[in-house]
């Protein structure tokens, strides 16, 4: 719902999970304001998704191979761009995740927070579900309730909750 709240390590975690089940998984960084994949990974973001939306034809030449997990693919984000809501809401972004879709078993979007841009909103209504990821102590209530409803309010079904950095006391 907000930054720093543990989407992209959920996301990859995920990725590796399904991956490890011999599905074909693609990991797909939305997040155009501050992308963090490529650094997970450690590969270039010079040529990416914003690419693929700007007019370049060929996807292969985009997705990354992964070498430690052969059937895990990635897609950066790419070079930054001016307008992130605009790319991702648009047409092409519609078609990319169609098509993709009929290559990969899984595709995990690793996105922006729910609450500080509409970009999240915009990728539920391409996507089967949502995750909502959400930091243990440090998210309140309210916000994690404005986070559904945002979620809700444009049609997405949300797939359940992860709640990060949960401190477990016993007394």
């Amino acid at each position: 719902s907000q930054p720093s709240e543990g989407k992209t390590t959920t996301a990859i975690n995920t990725a590796f999970m399904l991956a490890q089940t011999g599905a074909d998984v693609l990991i797909v960084d939305c997040d155009l304001r501050r992308p963090r994949l490529h650094a997970h990974f450690e590969v270039p973001n010079s040529r990416g998704l914003t690419n693929w939306l700007s007019g370049e034809t060929d996807i292969d030449r985009l997705v990354q191979n992964y070498e430690k997990q052969p059937n895990l693919k990635l897609l950066t984000s790419g070079p930054l761009p001016p307008n992130p809501a605009e790319l991702l809401g648009s047409d092409e972004m519609r078609k990319l995740l169609s098509s993709l879709g009929e290559r990969f078993a899984h595709i995990i979007i690793d996105s922006p927070p729910v609450i500080s841009f509409t970009d999240a909103s915009i990728l539920s209504t391409m996507s089967d579900g949502v995750v909502l990821v959400v930091h243990g102590g440090k998210t309140s209530r309210a916000v994690a309730r404005r986070a559904k409803q945002q979620l809700l309010d444009v049609g997405a079904h949300i797939f359940g909750v992860v709640l990060n950095n949960v401190k477990l006391e016993t007394q």
